[in-house]
């Protein structure tokens, strides 16, 4: 075998061997895709549950579940402060923004009656 088969040898090996590299990488990258979205799966799970306990718990004197209902009501209280500064008030069906004056939720179709009054 000759100088040029060897090199030759060695252009076709490498070749393979870049191949497979090449493979490797795609096939890890598939696969931290896939971990990446099976977390987020598992995250959603461990939402639904979170939410289901704190609905089931949410008269509790758990300390627990006193932060969260306390976030919960600040959360309504800052979404009712942004829609009152865009003037209007949340939809008591579905929460979308009716502007004042309004007499049906241009979102859900709801009548709006009584939620200007003060």
């Amino acid at each position: 075998m000759g100088f040029l088969d060897e090199i030759s040898d060695s252009i076709v090996n490498t070749t393979k061997d870049l191949g497979k590299m090449a493979q490797n990488a795609g096939d890890i990258t598939k696969l931290q895709y896939d971990k990446k979205v099976k977390e987020a799966e598992l995250s959603k799970l461990y939402e639904k549950l979170g939410k289901k306990y704190y609905e089931d718990n949410k008269d509790s004197d758990d300390e627990d579940i006193k932060i969260i209902t306390a976030v919960i009501l600040r959360i309504k209280e800052i979404s009712d402060e942004i829609m009152q500064k865009k003037g209007g008030k949340p939809c008591p069906k579905c929460g979308s923004l009716v502007k004042d004056g309004s007499r049906y939720c241009s979102k859900c179709g709801e009548k709006i009656d009584d939620i200007f009054e003060e």
